[in-house]
C-alpha cells in the first residue's frame, strides 16, 4: 500500500511569504499615500545639502585664510630683502621672515637677481590644507599658494623742480616752499655723490624758478642760440607752437625777451626788470650737489607775475634729449659733474626715469615784452658819457632837445656827434623804465609822436587763458613722452588748482595743500620716486 505524504512545511512557508508580500505591498501603498513621509524625505535631503554646502564654505574659507597669511608674509619678506640698504643676504632675510611667522615649512623657493644698481627678490610658497567636510566627497586636501616679487632699482632719475616765486608767494608761502624744497633735496640727492663705476643710477636735479618769465642764467643761456638784440638778461619768449613739443634745441633761434622795466617812473637805473638778472633766481641745471641745490632753494625770493607755462617749458626741455649738447657744454665748462655728460637720456631708455614736479600758488597772468620796434635798432637819445648828458633828436623839427637844465633846442647833440653817441633801444631800456623814458626824454620835445610811442612801448604778449592753454598742451606732450608729472596747488585759487590737476600724470599725482602741508606733498613725491615696487 503506497502512502502519499504532503509537504506541509513547504506549503506553510509559501503561504507565509505570500502574506508577508501582501502586507509589505499594503504598507508601501499606504506610505506612498501619506504626505508626512514625503516631507520627511525631502527635508532630509535638503539638510544633507545644506550640511555639505556649509562644510564646503568652511573648508574654502580655511584655505583662503591660510593663503592670505602666506601672501602677507611673502610680500613683507621680499620687500625687506629687495631693499638695497639691506646688508644681509637676501635669501636669509626671506627665510628669517618665514621662521618668525612659523611658516618656514611652506616656503618652496627663493630667487635673487641683483646687480650694481638693482635687486629683484622673488619667493614662492604653498600650504596643504586638510579638508574637514569636502573629504566626504573625495577631496582630502587643497593647496593654498602664494608668490610675490619685489624690486628696487636705483634708476637714472632726472628731475626738474619747477617752482613758483611770483609776488603772491611772499611771506609765509616762500618760507614754507623753501623748507619743503630743502627736505626734497635731502631725500632725492645723495649726500656724497658717487664717482666712476659707482655712479650708475644717480639722481640729478634741475631747479627752475619762475615768475613772469624764467631767468635761465648766463651759464645755461650761453648754451642756447638767444637773440643778439642785447645781453643784459636771459629770458626767452615762446610762441604757442613751441608748447606742442618738449624740446628746445641749441641751434634754433630763440626770441630773447627785451630787458626793460615798466612798473616804475623812477629816474634811477632800473632795479626790477621783467627778466630778472639775479643769479639766485636763475635755473640750476643737472646738479648732484646737495650744497648747491640747497643754497639755490634758500636764496629764492618772491616777486613779479606768474608764467607757469614758461617755467614748465624749461623744466620739460631740460629732460628732453635735445638738451644734451647744452648739458655737455655745461660739463665742459665745469658747471655740471663730468659723470652727467650725455644726459638727458633718450626717452626710450628704460633705465632712466624723468620727472617734473610743478608747483604754483596762483593762476597764469599776463606776460609782457617790448614791441618789436623797440627791441632792436637805435633810439633817438644821444649820450655824452664824460658829462653824463643826454640829447633827444626830434625828426619832425630836425633838432636836438637837451632834457637837462637849462633845457634848450640845438642843432647837434650835447658835445657834438664826436663826443656823444646814439644809444640803442636795448641800452636805453636797460637804463630807465618805460615810463621814465617817455616822461623825461619825449614828453616836451615830441609829445604827439615819440612820447606816445614810448609810453606804450610795452605790450601784452600772452594773457592768462592763453598761458593755461599752452600749459595744458605741453603737459600732454610731456606725458606722451613718458615724463611723470607731479603737480602741487599750494593755496592756489580754483583756476590754478584745475590747471595743476589737469597737468598731473594721474589724479594721485596731484596735491592740493595749504601752509606747511607743502612739505608733506614734497615728501610724498620724494618717497614715490624712491619707493619699492611690487611687480607681481
Amino acid at each position: 500500500m503506497t502512502r502519499h505524504v504532503r509537504n506541509v512545511g513547504g506549503l506553510e512557508t509559501r503561504l507565509a511569504r505570500s502574506c508577508l508580500k501582501a502586507t509589505l505591498m499594503r504598507h508601501i501603498r499606504s506610505f506612498a499615500q501619506k504626505e508626512d513621509g514625503a516631507i520627511m524625505a525631502f527635508g532630509l535631503i535638503i539638510f544633507m545639502l545644506m550640511l555639505m554646502s556649509g562644510g564646503m564654505a568652511i573648508d574654502l574659507m580655511r584655505r583662503e585664510a591660510a593663503r592670505v597669511v602666506l601672501q602677507n608674509t611673502v610680500d613683507r619678506a621680499v620687500l625687506a630683502a629687495a631693499d638695497l640698504d639691506q646688508l644681509e643676504d637676501a635669501e636669509n632675510v626671506v627665510n628669517g621672515y618665514f621662521d618668525s611667522a612659523g611658516l618656514r615649512e611652506h616656503l618652496i623657493d627663493v630667487t635673487v637677481d641683483e646687480g650694481l644698481n638693482y635687486r629683484i627678490v622673488g619667493a614662492q610658497t604653498e600650504a596643504e590644507i586638510e579638508m574637514m567636510f569636502l573629504n566626504m566627497v573625495g577631496i582630502e586636501t587643497m593647496v593654498a599658494p602664494a608668490a610675490s616679487t619685489a624690486e628696487e632699482r636705483i634708476q637714472n632719475v632726472e628731475i626738474s623742480l619747477v617752482v613758483d616765486i611770483s609776488g603772491s608767494m611772499g611771506g609765509s608761502r616762500i618760507t614754507n616752499l623753501k623748507n619743503a624744497a630743502d627736505e626734497f633735496v635731502d631725500t632725492v640727492i645723495s649726500a656724497s655723490p658717487p664717482s666712476g663705476d659707482d655712479f650708475t643710477g644717480v639722481t640729478s636735479l634741475s631747479i627752475v624758478p619762475y615768475q613772469g618769465m624764467v631767468n635761465i642764467g648766463d651759464d645755461l643761456g650761453g648754451q642756447f642760440n638767444l637773440g643778439n638784440n642785447h645781453n643784459y638778461s636771459q629770458c626767452v619768449v615762446f610762441d604757442y607752437d613751441d608748447y606742442l613739443q618738449t624740446d628746445i634745441t641749441t641751434t634754433q633761434a630763440l626770441n630773447r625777451m627785451a630787458h626793460f622795466e615798466d612798473s616804475s617812473s623812477s629816474s634811477s637805473p632800473i632795479t626790477n626788470p621783467n627778466c630778472a638778472v639775479n643769479d639766485d633766481e636763475a635755473i640750476i641745471a643737472y646738479s648732484i650737489s646737495r650744497a648747491d641745490l640747497k643754497e639755490k632753494v634758500n636764496n629764492l625770493t618772491a616777486g613779479g607775475w606768474t608764467a607757469i607755462d614758461v617755467g614748465l617749458k624749461w623744466g620739460v626741455a631740460l629732460l628732453d634729449p635735445a638738451a644734451r649738447p647744452a648739458i655737455n657744454g655745461l660739463e665742459t665748462a665745469g658747471v655740471v659733474h663730468e659723470e652727467l655728460r650725455n644726459r638727458p637720456a633718450d626717452y626710450s631708455d628704460n633705465e632712466t626715469l624723468k620727472v617734473v614736479v610743478l608747483m604754483t600758488d596762483g593762476d597764469n597772468t599776463n606776460q609782457y615784452d617790448l614791441k618789436d620796434q623797440f627791441k632792436t635798432g637805435y633810439s633817438n637819445v644821444w649820450w655824452h658819457e664824460e658829462d653824463d648828458r643826454y640829447s633827444v633828436y626830434t625828426p619832425a623839427w630836425n633838432d636836438y632837445w637837451y632834457p637837462h637844465s637849462p633845457q634848450h633846442y640845438h642843432n647837434s647833440p650835447y658835445g657834438g656827434t664826436t663826443d656823444s653817441r646814439r644809444l640803442t633801444h636795448a641800452e636805453l631800456f636797460a637804463r630807465y623804465s618805460e615810463r621814465h623814458i617817455a616822461d623825461y626824454f619825449f614828453r616836451t620835445p615830441d609829445y604827439n609822436n615819440q612820447y606816445q610811442d614810448y609810453r606804450n612801448a610795452v605790450t601784452r604778449i600772452v594773457n592768462g587763458s592763453e598761458a593755461d592753454r599752452r600749459t595744458r598742451a605741453l603737459c600732454g606732450e610731456a606725458r606722451d613722452n613718458g615724463i611723470v608729472i607731479f603737480a602741487i596747488g599750494f593755496e592756489a585759487p580754483t583756476g590754478g588748482q584745475n590747471l595743476m590737476r589737469d597737468c598731473a600724470s594721474t589724479p594721485s599725482h596731484y596735491f592740493d595743500v595749504d601752509g606747511v602741508e607743502i612739505s608733506e606733498a614734497f615728501s610724498a613725491i620724494a618717497r614715490t620716486i624712491n619707493q619699492l615696487r611690487l611687480t607681481q
